[in-house]
């Protein structure tokens, strides 16, 4: 219970979703069974039992917590309220790397959702700052949606001055795997709020997430990596349509998260449309 409640620091190493529960549910079903079969309902065999499961229960996820505490892993709650676009927003200290919010993104090229969603992230960087390196490559050919262009996230080399992008991602174009996780503050937001692994899985500042895809890679089908890049740098065309609305909603919260700069991008009337829904 304490690691749901406190996703991160409590259940960062000692997650509350799945396993905890069906433990706890077990648990709670044989104390009870044991009560109802026992002639003396609290006899001092019980009280033990539920001393040493309360006094177990509440030192085992204080150690945990204390271990991801030492590890600078953000106080997280499950309590969560919804935005515009699909998104949530959490009460969280600000996600910040050099002093600018952090863009993160958890998925693997291989699926053709977090495929055709990097192509609304590589959009809104490049509105916000300056992007080299860029490369491409395609979701599995044996999926759904197969073949879907992809921008291979973690490639890119970003210069900016309203966002710091921390992309994870399992770089098997055949095989859809989970990323390998880096900080403790990664692995806190995917425990709290992605207990299930879901991809792809987005943050902004700490503030903001959104579970599942950004983009319907049904919308991209046919197209050319090049394709999709002259589209999305012309803002028009038959993808457009689906990369347009997802890439609105992510300069939003990056713009919120930046106080309303750049005031260029804030000025834009498909952001601020945005921007005006956001608590």
């Amino acid at each position: 219970m304490l690691a749901y409640f406190l996703p991160s620091p409590v259940g960062v190493y000692l997650p509350a979703v799945p396993v905890l529960v069906l433990l706890l549910l077990v648990s709670l079903f044989l104390f009870g069974f044991g009560l109802l079969r026992s002639p003396v309902r609290w006899s001092p065999t019980f009280r033990r039992t539920a001393a040493v499961g309360l006094a177990a229960g509440l030192l085992l996820p204080a150690a945990f917590g204390a271990g991801a505490l030492a590890n600078h892993c953000p106080l997280l709650t499950p309590f969560t309220t919804a935005e515009p676009g699909g998104w949530e927003r959490v009460s969280a200290p600000a996600w910040v790397l050099d002093s600018m919010p952090v863009l993160y993104f958890y998925g693997s090229v291989a699926c053709p959702y977090c495929s055709a969603s990097s192509w609304a992230v590589l959009s809104a960087l490049e509105a916000l700052g300056n992007v080299s390196g860029a490369s491409f490559d395609h979701s599995s050919p044996t999926d759904s949606f197969p073949n879907t262009p992809s921008v291979v996230l973690p490639s890119l080399q970003l210069t900016s001055r309203y966002v710091a992008l921390d992309a994870r991602e399992s770089l098997s174009d055949n095989q859809i795997s989970a990323p390998t996780l880096g900080s403790c503050t990664e692995q806190a937001y995917v425990s709290a709020y992605n207990p299930f692994g879901g991809i792809p899985f987005v943050v902004v500042d700490g503030t903001f997430w959104h579970s599942g895809t950004l983009v319907d890679p049904g919308a991209l089908a046919g197209l050319s990596s090049s394709q999709l890049a002259q589209q999305a740098h012309a803002e028009n065309g038959s993808a457009w349509g689906a990369l347009g609305p997802a890439t609105y909603d992510l300069l939003a919260y990056l713009v919120h998260a930046n106080g309303g700069a750049p005031a260029g991008v804030a000025s834009n009337p498909n952001v601020s449309a945005v921007l005006g829904g956001i608590r």
